[in-house]
């Protein structure tokens, strides 16, 4: 967080957002028919989290957002949400705080999702991108109450 512009820091500290479970159905067609969705529950709900997280291991403060599926910030209205939302997601993206994965056969990657936003590229699904079929374990350890 050190490299944000200190007025977008000032603007969201003690802040919190409201997350959308409902985020990722937009880059998939007909998401709700994929083979092994059929047992889940795909009515919208939301949490509130603080936007600026402690990581609970090294102290530093983190963003605890991302464009898919944080909606809007509690206390301001949505034009100015939107905005400041845009403002802090471009900073995600920036090239210097991103890390492009090459996968290659039998490759483990491990990750922390307290502190780094996982984006997959979506060149994996048959007739897009690449068209490679994407054959995965995916493990999730339970994690702490973002404070």
């Amino acid at each position: 967080m050190g490299n944000m512009d200190p007025e977008i820091q000032e603007k969201i500290k003690d802040k919190k957002a409201i997350h959308s479970s409902l985020g990722a159905e937009f880059f998939i067609d007909n998401y709700k028919y994929m083979e092994g969705n059929e047992k889940r529950n795909y009515d919208s709900y939301s949490n509130e989290h603080p936007i600026v997280r402690t990581h609970p291991e090294s102290g530093k403060k983190i963003l605890f957002v991302n464009w898919t599926y944080t909606k809007q910030i509690i206390g301001f209205d949505k034009n100015e949400s939107d905005q400041l939302l845009k403002e802090i997601f471009e900073h995600q993206a920036r090239l210097d705080l991103t890390c492009r994965f090459n996968w290659t056969e039998n490759t483990v990657a491990i990750w922390d999702n307290r502190s780094v936003i996982h984006y997959a590229i979506a060149d994996f699904f048959p007739g897009r991108g690449l068209g490679y079929e994407r054959i995965m374990d995916r493990i999730a350890i339970e994690g702490d109450q973002p404070q």
